[in-house]
C-alpha cells in the first residue's frame, strides 16, 4: 500500500513514543489538566432535563437516510437497510463507575429495547461519554452488531466482532455502503496512564442515498478541508457544538458552535446537525449556550442545520 508522507492531507496518524499525534500537533498536557481543575468555573445545569420518550424507529429504511440523534454523540442512521448507531452511550455517568463520571442531566430518549436491530456500531474513541461499555455489552448480547473504530480501540470494548481502522482507511459494511475512518483534532485516555495510546477520529459513511459525515470529537482543524477534498460535499454531516468553555483549554479538543457553523461552511454540507450537547455537562458551558451560540453563529447564513428534538428522526 502506497502510504502518504506525513505532511500530507491524507497522511495516516502518526505516533511519537508510542503515542498517537493530532495532525496540527497540538495535545493536552498534563499541566493543562491541572490548571483546568484549578480554574473551573462551570456554569450551571439543571439537575434533570425532562424529555418525552420518543416514538420507536422503524425497522429498516432503503429508501434515503434517515438519521434520530439520541443525546450526546449518540445518533441512529438507517440507510440501505442497515442500521447504524454511533458512539451509543445510555449509562447514567460518563465514567469508569457508576458513581464517578459525569452524570447524565437529559434522560434516553428511547430505551435501548426499543432501538431497532443495530448492524454497525461506529465508535469514535476511547473516553467514557463516547465508548460506554455497559451499553456495548447490552448491543453485543442482542445483536452482536460489527464494531469498527480506531486503532488501539477494540481492546477496550467487550465486543468480539471488532475492526480497527487508521485514518483514511476504509470497511465496506454491505448494501453498498462503506465507511472511512477520517481524522479529528482530539485525543484519548481511559486512566492516568494511557493518553494518546488509542486513535481519535470521526466517520465518512457513502451510501446508496449520499454521503454522511460523523465528526465524532473534535476541536477545529485542516481535516475538514481534506475530507472535503477526498469525498466532496457531504449530504448530511454530524458536528460537536458543546463542551467548548474555557477556551484556552477546549479549543485544542472541542469547537464551539461558531466553529461548527466554519466547518460546515469548508465541508459544503448540504445539511447539517449539531451533536455533543445538552447531556452531560462536560465543561464550563451552561446547558443553554452551545445552541444559543448556534443560533447567533447561524446569523444571515444560508446553512441548512436542523436542531430536532433528541428521539426525532430527519429524513434525507
Amino acid at each position: 500500500m502506497k502510504v502518504s508522507p506525513p505532511d500530507h492531507p491524507f497522511a495516516h496518524a502518526r505516533r511519537i513514543d508510542g503515542r498517537f499525534v493530532n495532525k496540527s500537533g497540538r495535545a493536552v498536557t498534563r499541566g493543562d489538566v491541572w490548571r483546568l481543575l484549578r480554574t473551573h468555573d462551570p456554569a450551571p445545569w439543571p439537575e434533570q432535563i425532562p424529555h418525552r420518550q420518543a416514538e420507536k424507529p422503524v425497522t429498516r429504511v432503503t429508501d434515503g437516510i434517515r438519521i434520530t440523534p439520541m443525546g450526546h454523540a449518540t445518533v441512529l442512521l438507517q440507510t440501505a437497510g442497515l442500521n447504524i448507531l454511533t458512539d451509543p452511550m445510555w449509562s447514567e455517568r460518563a465514567g469508569p463507575t457508576r458513581w464517578l463520571g459525569a452524570k447524565r442531566r437529559c434522560p434516553p430518549p428511547l430505551a435501548l429495547d426499543d432501538l431497532p436491530p443495530i448492524d454497525v456500531v461506529l465508535l469514535s474513541h476511547c473516553h467514557y461519554d463516547h465508548l460506554d461499555r455497559a451499553t456495548l455489552a447490552w448491543l453485543e448480547q442482542r445483536d452482536g452488531p460489527r464494531l469498527i473504530t480506531g486503532l488501539n480501540v477494540g481492546a477496550i470494548t467487550p465486543c468480539r466482532n471488532v475492526r480497527e481502522l487508521d485514518w483514511w482507511h476504509s470497511e465496506a459494511l454491505g448494501g453498498g455502503v462503506t465507511t472511512t475512518y477520517v481524522p479529528a483534532e482530539h485525543g484519548s485516555a481511559r486512566g492516568l496512564f494511557d493518553q494518546n495510546k488509542s486513535l481519535w477520529g470521526g466517520f465518512v459513511i457513502e451510501t446508496p442515498a449520499g454521503t454522511i459525515y460523523f465528526a465524532g470529537d473534535t476541536a477545529f482543524g485542516e481535516h475538514f478541508a481534506a475530507i472535503r477534498e477526498r469525498f466532496g460535499s457531504p449530504d448530511v454531516s454530524l458536528l460537536p457544538i458543546g463542551a467548548y468553555l474555557p477556551r484556552w483549554f477546549m479549543s485544542i479538543v472541542h469547537m464551539d458552535a461558531h466553529q461548527a457553523v466554519e466547518a460546515a461552511s469548508i465541508l459544503q454540507s448540504r445539511v447539517t446537525l449539531p451533536i455533543h450537547y445538552g447531556v452531560f455537562h462536560l465543561a464550563d458551558d451552561g446547558y443553554h449556550e452551545p445552541l444559543e451560540t448556534l443560533n447567533a453563529a447561524l446569523s444571515g447564513s444560508d446553512l441548512d442545520v436542523r436542531v430536532p428534538a433528541f428521539g426525532d428522526a430527519v429524513h434525507i
